[in-house]
Parts: C-alpha cells; structure tokens; sequence
C-alpha cells in the first residue's frame, strides 16, 4: 500500500487544516470530510498519537472514544515513519518537498559531506562529532518553513519534555509558541492551559509519542503497549466530557502503524557482503524502507547480489518511485534525488534489514514501520466537536 496523496493521506489532511486556519493551499483536502466545524471553531487541535495506526484500534472495544468518533482511514507518507510524517505535520508539506526521508538521512550538504544522520537528534551515524551546530545542520538540511509561521493565527506546540525546546522541535515549531509536559497528565494539563488562556490559540498541534517508545522495545502487540493505548483512550474520554461546550474541534490521527517483526526476519547487511561492498554509505532510510547508494560503476553488481534478498524485499530504482509520485506531489526538495540514493528496498511481510557502523550499539526493534504494509501505511482519522 502506497501513500494516497489524492485526498486520503495525512499530507491531504494537513490541506484541511490550513485552509480551515485561514491559511492557503493548493492541494487538495481529505475526500468524503465534512470540514465546516473545523473552520466554526474557536481553536483546531491536532493531537498525533505516534505509532497508533488504524490496526491498532482493533484491541480496543467498539465502545471506545477512538473508535465511536472515528471519521475514516488516511495512509501515512512513504517511509511511514516519524521523521518523515511529524514534518508533514509540522510544514504541511509531502516528503517530496521537505526532504526528510527516514530516521536516517544521507546528507551532502557543505560540511555533512554524505555522513548519515539520525535526523530527529541530529547526531551523524557511527557517533563522532557532528562538526557544527545541530541548528546548523538543520539550517541546511531542513529548508521547508513551519506551518505556523505562515497561519494568520496564534498557534501552540504541545509536546513532551524531553523533545519541547530540541533543534529540530525549535526549527519546525516557528511561529508558534511552545509547550512542555510530562506524562498523559501533563499533555491534558498542557491542552487545558492552552483553551484557557485569556486569549486561546486558534491552532494547537500536540504530539504523544508514548506508545511508539513501548512497541518498538515491548511490541506493538504486547499488553504494556495495550495498556497504554487504553490509558490515552480513556484520558481523551475524560478530557472530552469535560471540555463538553468548549468551541474546539478535536483532531486525531497518527505518523504511522506498527508490525512486530521476529527476529528470525532480521536482516544484518554484514551477512552479505557482495551486496555491502556495493555500497558508498552506510544504509539510510529505515529497517523497512532501505536506501541504498551504490558505488561508481556497480549497478550490475547491485542487481546481482540482490538475488540473495528475493525473498525479503521488493527492490526499486529509487527514481522510478519518485517519478511516480510515491513521495507525494510537489516540485522536489534540491536534495531529495541524493537523499534516496540509487535504489529503494521495500521490505516485504514482517522482514526488516539493517547495517551497523563500528561506534553503533546492535539492537533489535521489536515492533517496526516505514514500510508500505496496511499494517504501517494506515492511520486513524478521529474528529470530535466539542462545542
């Protein structure tokens, strides 16, 4: 499954609420939403559940506020994964223009020099110095404009303590003030001081990133991260029925879904070395949608060593998905064609593939996204008006 950027993605969704902020965009909303409440109210919230995709609703009852309130299926962005989808959230804009293509992106710009970097922390792959400042780096490798700055409105950033006043955080947040909080208590708490306010933000986008944190290490399917899903679904009843009469539309939707992948479907490029010493840098990308950049003069090598991974994955030329639209529409980010790099590994079923740098700690993930299973593709959208 693919992203559907032609009105049923988390990119189209953003179109919606832009326009329903007094904001301008030329793509096209989400198809089949009735948005007339989302324009009425006094202040739109966005609150992103990382990690709950629509599967992830299945284990809840159909009594519960998720599921009574939800509006239909969006599909996430391609990779589906934080990095790339929170900076849909933050700018509005497909990958294919903000360039942020994964956790780990290959970046050439003057002083990165093709290092990998795990984009969100701004630390380069392997550890070692970063050579510049973080707001630097992102300075030159994050060029799309918040969404904030351009709403003709007041707008706020919820978002946990630990990531509130980071680089990245501070970079995609401009024009919008920011909020810190800790734990589900806090997050309402933090919502609650927003709507109160003497005068109220008409936008607030808010970021609970609990669940994802438990299925990478427990699963998705563990009861730790059922139980946490079941804790955040009964807060939201609570909230709700007491912020009932507010003039708020509530919004709620995720970055991604989740699969649990065994470890017996982990892939360790070092186990193939025909295939690594094709390769120019390290992996980038994600475990389940790998980028490759392949030396001068390999491609046939490439493509013969890949007979090895047959079973595993479905490889691209990373142009052909770009070309047809995989990345959303839009002129491309000038950087987005050496981000990719020269092939695309889409990891098939429950597989995952991963390199590891000397200075890099070896860990499994056990639950997994940034593939383009139903699983990890589609994301809930909730909608609930308070007034």
């Amino acid at each position: 499954m693919w992203p559907d950027f032609e009105g049923g993605s988390i990119v189209n969704l953003m179109q919606d609420i832009v326009r329903a902020r007094g904001g301008r965009s030329s793509l096209p909303g989400v198809s089949g939403v009735d948005v007339r409440d989302w324009r009425d109210a006094r202040t739109v919230v966005l609150l992103v559940l990382d990690g709950v995709g629509l599967k992830q609703l299945d284990a809840l009852p159909d009594t519960a506020f998720l599921r009574r309130h939800g509006v239909r299926a969006l599909t996430s962005v391609f990779p589906s994964t934080t990095a790339t989808a929170i900076t849909t959230f933050m700018t509005a804009r497909p990958p294919v223009e903000h360039g942020l293509t994964g956790w780990h992106v290959r970046c050439v710009e003057p002083g990165l020099d093709g290092r990998v970097l795990a984009i969100l922390p701004v630390t380069p792959r392997g550890g070692g110095p970063l050579g510049m400042a973080a707001d630097d780096a992102l300075a030159l490798t994050c060029r799309t404009p918040a969404l904030f700055s351009g709403l003709p409105i007041a707008s706020q950033v919820v978002s946990p303590a630990e990531i509130a006043h980071s680089p990245f955080n501070r970079r995609h947040s401009e024009g919008a003030a920011r909020t810190a909080y800790e734990g589900l208590d806090g997050l309402f708490a933090a919502l609650d001081g927003a709507l109160d306010a003497s005068a109220p933000p008409a936008y607030v986008y808010a970021y609970w990133p609990d669940f994802d944190h438990c299925a990478h290490m427990r699963g998705c399917a563990s009861e730790q991260a059922q139980t946490l899903l079941r804790g955040m679904d009964a807060a939201l009843e609570a909230w709700a029925a007491r912020r009932q009469g507010d003039p708020v539309q509530l919004l709620i939707t995720a970055d991604h879904g989740f699969i649990d992948a065994p470890a017996e479907r982990l892939l360790e490029l070092e186990c193939f070395p025909a295939l690594a010493d094709c390769l120019a840098s390290p992996l980038s990308g994600e475990r389940r949608a790998v980028f490759c950049h392949l030396k001068p003069g390999r491609e046939r090598d490439f493509e013969r060593a890949l007979a090895d991974l047959s079973d595993a994955c479905t490889p691209w030329r990373s142009a052909d998905l770009l070309e047809a639209g995989r990345f959303g529409p839009g002129a491309p980010h000038p950087r987005l064609r050496e981000r990719i790099g020269d092939w695309t590994l889409e990891m098939k079923a429950d597989w995952t593939l991963r390199d590891t740098l000397p200075g890099e700690r070896a860990f499994r993930l056990i639950g997994v996204h940034g593939g383009t299973s139903a699983a990890e593709m589609q994301v809930p959208l909730v909608a609930c008006s308070l007034g």
